[in-house]
């Protein structure tokens, strides 16, 4: 037997040394950041209840009050995100980019018309 923190495991019990990592969702971090901001609960209390290491929710926290909502969301949402956000841009400058162009055309043709009106 293995005496880690207080609890005992079995070498039989210890598969790897791979850490596991868990993700857990925007609104778990919002709740567990509300119970530290708003009932001005211990950061370990509400780490402690949802198994996590004190610095995990310390981080969340930070994050939140720097960024807010968006600073709790996962670094693959924001990429996803700022993906979007360029693809948005780039869209909406082709579309500016065509209505000048059709702006363009419609000035040539009525030149040309004018043109061929006083020939």
């Amino acid at each position: 037997m293995i005496k880690i923190r207080q609890s005992y495991i079995s070498k039989g019990d210890i598969m790897t040394n791979k850490k596991s990592t868990s993700h857990k969702s925007v609104e778990v971090k919002l709740e567990a950041v509300h119970q530290v901001i708003e009932n001005k609960r211990p950061v370990s209390e509400v780490a402690n209840e949802l198994h996590l290491h004190r610095d995990t929710v310390n981080r969340w926290v930070n994050a939140f009050k720097k960024n807010g909502k968006q600073g709790l969301e996962s670094p693959r949402s924001i990429t996803q995100a700022y993906s979007h956000s360029k693809d948005s841009k780039r869209i909406r400058d082709l579309e500016k980019k065509l209505r000048e162009t059709e702006l363009e055309n419609e000035i040539l043709k009525k030149f040309q018309a004018f043109l061929k009106k006083n020939e």
